[in-house]
């Protein structure tokens, strides 16, 4: 794992939320399971991302101990948020310690992944970075065709986030080129309501949400 290969190296950036705030569009709906599907969604991502040979580094970025946690007893970096600050606050944040290796030397092509991607599967992101690695800047459409799931760019320092909100829209106006690959449903199915999880359940869910799943209202 996030073993990389000359020409396919990729830092992944993962911003999560605390477990506690994310998913609040559920809660209506699953209640105190909330918390479970946020982590378990993330718990997915993460390990997708790590199977994914072009990758070769992986930092998660969060405020959340627990999180921190999980990503080092997985073999991932972790940056902690002194606050709350939101998603493209993080991704900054990431990507300014991608840049920073102590070298002075430029550093591996950078991507944003949503940590809510419970189908997820290797192929598909390697599929999404190998396309994207032939641009300066690239973004994955979400499958409503609203917002983002994957942000890269060759040069850490014109990552250029613009997340949540209509950033589809907002990303191609910076000048990130769209990836239109139709073979990822994975890659573009972020977890917002609750008929999400019905549909990425029909994709194949990663283990730590088929779990929580199992258990949740039908």
């Amino acid at each position: 794992m996030m073993s990389g290969s000359p020409g396919s190296r990729w830092t992944v950036l993962l911003p999560v939320k605390p477990f506690a705030l994310g998913k609040s569009r559920l809660g209506a709906w699953a209640g105190a399971a909330r918390r479970d599907i946020a982590r378990a969604v993330f718990l997915d991502t993460m390990d997708a991302v790590l199977h994914t040979p072009e990758v070769c580094r992986l930092i998660v970025v969060t405020a959340d101990p627990e999180a921190h946690a999980l990503a080092a007893g997985a073999g991932a970096e972790g940056i902690h948020e002194a606050s709350v600050g939101g998603l493209n606050a993080a991704a900054r944040l990431g990507a300014a310690a991608a840049a920073d290796h102590g070298t002075g030397v430029r550093t591996d092509p950078v991507a944003v992944v949503a940590a809510d991607l419970p189908a997820l599967k290797p192929r598909e992101l390697a599929s999404v970075l190998a396309e994207a690695g032939r641009r300066p800047r690239a973004v994955l459409a979400d499958h409503r065709g609203h917002g983002s799931t994957i942000l890269t760019a060759q040069d850490p320092s014109f990552l250029l986030p613009g997340f949540e909100g209509a950033s589809r829209a907002r990303h191609a106006a910076n000048g990130a080129y769209e990836i239109a690959h139709s073979g990822v449903p994975g890659a573009r199915l972020d977890i917002d309501v609750p008929g999400d999880l019905a549909l990425a359940a029909a994709l194949g869910l990663g283990t730590h949400t088929a779990a929580v799943q199992a258990n949740l209202p039908q």
